[in-house]
């Protein structure tokens, strides 16, 4: 039957609002494929045959075409649609060939692919090239033999059936195109007598790139012996291969043999840079070689040659390096750090060279700053003037090297321009003498435009610090006082003198000039937190008594509908307000966020993260865990908001997290109420369900007969938030287990002994105490009467400076951990989560150097329960700005260490299905926000070496993906 409305309407809308000129064109299709029109549309033009294209998604498995997908095939099959539209079907369709399936579907699946092509004029060759190129799977240098999916085993059975006529087609086209590791697999193993045909050709292909080289290396480092003779082959052919091709194999046979063909290098090396610098557009080659870090990467030809004639001639290599430099030639970071390397002193005037040619001047100025400060200092100062803010600052640390610095210093705070003082203070905040901080501070207080001390303020950042004492109060507001910005009221409209007063720790009431200079330092924010300069006096404030104040000033700020101009308005607010306060900012967001403000919502949250009261963080908390897949604009400002709040507060984003963990309203482990002039005691069990405790000490189940409604309720409340508060923890537990995080032996007692949730993960779970030099110390789990007990039930007592750790089953030998099981069960102990028994995976010594794992490829599931069983491990789905599944990344936020598992989509009517590709581990401090994937050039910069992957995040990333009980198996 044809298509239903519902599943063409969404394409059909795309298209009118795309092709308004061909509106009548899109009705047709439309009434053809919901069988309301029974001729095939005629489309002629280019646009008209886009618009067939774009139902293309439509079409399921091939073996499960029905009459809605032949309907999408006819629109396609006139020759000039499918002319234009034949990539985008078999970018679709191919990747779909792999889906799992009976072996009956699977022949029906080929056979019936294969006869579309055919009709549409595919030969057999054309049929196994497409699927070659559009399988996804050869765009790497993977020599490894095949592991086989139904696809590939397709494509094995069809090369295999060609005879050696019938395999030169393929040969003709392959040759032609750029590297396939696919079709060479194919190739090695249905016809091995043309394997090397295939290879040498590609080896001579003059193309420039990094194909020759990485190729090479790739077929050294799986048969050294069988393919060595190949490359000398290359080498000497009759017809020379281009020099940036020679160079590359050669270099290539170099990193495995270097006494036989290091010789052979510096020929090429002058010949390449004799040929490049003839031809300034040349497109640069790279090679894979040991150039200057500890492993082998890639690196432009031109780079390598320099550093090898630098090597054997540094006089010649310098005249190469002025020409460049001259030339303004793309030069990398690998590039200078050799010069400086090799070259020494004699490279301090090839670098003010660069300098001056606008080479990146923080690529430079490291290098410079290796030498004698008197080889370069004079030529930096005039970079003082230049028209950058990046330049100036970047040169500003290494001229407070200047001896006379300070004189030279002083004398840009006398100029005009903000630029060229704030560059002095920047130098002198660096020199950081009693001098240069006098000078600093005459500066920062005498300078009149606020944009400029707010850029001093930016720039000196932690330098400059307040104390929080009355006399550095008393100092900042003469100091705006004498600048004249506290002779009147901020803004027109505020009336501060009508404002409540505000009071100090110390029960003094602030003077109107010091509530004056509050709100003109607030005003400077840019972020939703607290001024530098006002931090001195909120300090001082007491907040339990300025909720008069604190309303006043959010009244203000509804009043003018929470202009955005006005935040500073409303961050005052929360930074100096009290419980009133707390609550009104909690009742607005929700408003706000009922009422559609959207940005006002968002410095509501900012706000209350300041706020930082627990409720205060904890309803923040829970907007950053409810809004991540809808709303997540809101869900951001909520986690940037507690981020924000950690920085205030001087508290890493865990600690911040230890302090929101909810204390029921309990005092310490217990809640005290009275029942009949008796003190009872309401505590959490170790199954998280409230007891009872009377004066003796008597566990109870339900609470006395007399107790008061009120406490009832109270109880039945608490009970009812129990199991989703402690499941929240147990994820929160659990992820801290997966990347080792630390607690001070203070910080665990404080946080697991006295709060009532985290009492019973205390005693549910195996730590283990670490010295303060890192060595293992111990293990130890909480008794239900606060005492610390080894796995034998003697008391346990932390080592002086000692760290606490949940116990990983990878860092306990087998004896020790059925000890902790068999302890578990004798004292009826249920784990807060799957600790000891959750299954592991360790790096055997063969993967220690590899930096990708393929063992994963086959996994093939459908998206929404891919999506639902990683999120559960903690995993994250990366998409494109189309929503196409990229990958799925799991990070290790102790460690700066983040996994990835790239993924394929597989569209069908029903839905989407997703393949998984390699498994990878990036290094955060490297990459930071650097976008690349696994076939991405610069990709093995930011990857670790699977050896240096932290043990036990390694061993959880792997079983999220291959173990039984968290498995993602073949569908």
């Amino acid at each position: 039957m044809p298509y239903t409305e519902e599943a063409t309407q969404p394409i059909i809308e795309r298209l009118k609002l795309r092709y308004l000129h061909a509106h009548e064109t899109v009705v047709s299709i439309h009434l053809f494929l919901t069988g309301r029109q029974s001729e095939v549309p005629v489309l002629t033009t280019p646009d008209e045959a886009a618009m067939a294209g774009a139902f293309i998604p439509l079409l399921s498995l091939p073996d499960q075409w029905n009459d809605n997908d032949r309907l999408v095939l006819q629109l396609l099959s006139e020759p000039q649609v499918w002319e234009q539209n034949e990539a985008a079907f078999l970018s679709h369709i191919v990747p779909m060939l792999d889906m799992p399936g009976s072996s009956n579907s699977i022949v029906q699946r080929f056979s019936a692919f294969t006869n579309f092509l055919q009709e549409r004029g595919f030969s057999p060759e054309k049929i196994g090239s497409m699927l070659i190129l559009h399988s996804r799977e050869g765009n790497n240098m993977d020599l490894m033999p095949l592991k086989f999916s139904p696809l590939r085993k397709f494509l094995q059975d069809l090369l295999k059936s060609t005879d050696s006529l019938s395999i030169q087609p393929y040969l003709t086209r392959w040759v032609h195109l750029s590297w396939n590791s696919l079709f060479f697999r194919l190739l090695s193993k249905s016809h091995p007598e043309l394997e090397m045909t295939y290879l040498e050709n590609q080896l001579l292909a003059q193309v420039p790139g990094y194909l020759h080289s990485e190729l090479a290396n790739a077929l050294l480092q799986h048969n050294y012996s069988k393919y060595e003779p190949l490359l000398l082959q290359v080498l000497q052919a009759p017809t020379p291969p281009t020099v940036a091709v020679q160079l590359g194999v050669q270099l290539a046979l170099t990193n495995y043999q270097p006494d036989t063909y290091q010789a052979g290098l510096l020929p090429l090396f002058r010949q390449y840079l004799h040929d490049y610098t003839q031809q300034p557009q040349q497109e640069e080659g790279y090679a894979s070689t040991l150039l200057h870090a500890d492993a082998v990467s890639s690196y432009p030809l031109s780079v390598i040659a320099l550093h090898g004639i630098l090597q054997h001639n540094a006089t010649e290599g310098i005249t190469y390096l002025h020409q460049f430099i001259a030339e303004k030639r793309f030069l990398p970071q690998v590039c200078f750090d050799i010069i400086a390397r090799q070259l020494q002193v004699a490279a301090v005037p090839l670098l003010l060279e660069a300098l001056q040619q606008e080479y990146d001047i923080q690529m430079l100025l490291p290098l410079l700053a290796q030498f004698d400060p008197a080889l370069y200092l004079e030529a930096l100062w005039p970079y003082t003037m230049h028209k950058l803010k990046s330049v100036r600052m970047a040169v500003a640390p290494l001229l407070a090297k200047d001896p006379d610095a300070v004189t030279k210093a002083a004398g840009l705070l006398q100029y005009k321009k903000a630029e060229q003082r704030l560059t002095a203070s920047l130098i002198l905040c660096t020199i950081n003498t009693p001098e240069a901080r006098t000078l600093i501070q005459e500066a920062l207080h005498n300078e009149i435009n606020d944009d400029a001390r707010d850029l001093m303020l930016e720039t000196l950042g932690n330098t400059i610090q307040y104390t929080s004492e009355p006399a550095t109060v008393d100092y900042l507001v003469a100091s705006a006082k004498r600048r004249n910005k506290l002779s009147r009221p901020l803004e027109k409209w505020l009336d501060d003198q009508a404002l409540p007063p505000l009071w100090m720790h110390d029960g003094t009431q602030l003077p109107l000039e010091v509530t004056r200079f509050l709100i003109y330092r607030m005003s400077r924010i840019k972020e939703m937190g607290s001024d530098v300069e006002a931090k001195p006096l909120l300090d001082l404030l007491d907040r339990t008594r300025n909720d008069d104040f604190a309303m006043a000033l959010f009244q203000i700020y509804e009043a003018h509908q929470g202009d955005t101009q006005l935040k500073y308005i409303l961050a005052t607010a929360a930074l100096t307000g009290g419980e009133e306060l707390g609550n009104a900012l909690r009742e607005s967001i929700g408003s706000w966020i009922n009422n559609r403000r959207p940005r006002q919502a968002e410095h509501g949250l900012a706000a209350l993260a300041l706020h930082a009261a627990k409720k205060s963080l904890q309803v923040v908390e829970k907007y950053a865990r409810k809004y991540t897949t809808r709303r997540i604009a809101l869900g951001n400002a909520a986690r940037q908001a507690l981020s924000r709040s950690a920085a205030e507060l001087g508290l890493t984003m865990h600690e911040l997290g230890d302090r929101i963990v909810p204390d029921l309203e309990f005092e310490g482990l217990v809640k005290p109420f009275i029942n009949k002039d008796e003190t009872w005691k309401g505590m959490v069990d170790l199954d998280f369900r409230i007891g009872y405790l009377n004066r003796r000490n008597r566990r109870m189940k339900t609470p006395p007969g007399q107790t008061t409604a009120l406490v009832k309720r109270f109880f039945k409340t608490t009970q009812k938030n129990l199991p989703e508060l402690a499941k929240l923890q147990a994820s929160r537990l659990e992820q801290f287990l997966i990347t080792q995080r630390s607690w001070s032996a203070a910080q665990w007692n404080a946080l697991f002994l006295h709060n009532p949730i985290l009492f019973v993960f205390a005693n549910r779970l195996v730590w283990a105490s670490y010295h303060a030099d890192g060595q293992f110390s111990g293990t130890f789990r909480c008794t239900e009467n606060s005492t610390l007990t080894d796995v034998g039930g003697n008391a346990f007592e932390l080592p002086e400076g000692a760290t606490v750790r949940l116990l990983h089953p990878l860092q306990i030998d087998a004896a020790g951990k059925e000890q902790w099981l068999q302890h578990f069960t004798a004292h009826n102990i249920i784990p807060g989560f799957a600790q000891l028994e959750r299954p592991v995976s360790e790096l055997n010594i063969q993967q220690r150097q590899q930096t990708m794992i393929y063992d994963f490829e086959d996994i093939i599931m459908e998206q929404e329960a891919l999506n639902s069983l990683m999120e559960e491990k903690g995993w994250k789905l990366r998409t494109n700005e189309e929503s196409q599944p990229l990958s799925f990344r799991k990070t290790d936020d102790i460690n700066e260490v983040e996994a990835v598992i790239e993924l394929s989509g597989i569209y069908l009517e029903s839905g989407i299905q997703c393949k998984l590709g390699t498994l990878y581990f990036i290094d955060l401090e490297k990459a930071g926000d650097a976008a690349f994937d696994s076939t991405s050039r610069n990709a093995g910069a930011y990857m670790l070496p699977l050896h240096k992957v932290p043990a036990v995040f390694y061993s959880e990333t792997v079983t999220d993906i291959s173990k039984p009980g968290s498995t993602i198996e073949l569908v």
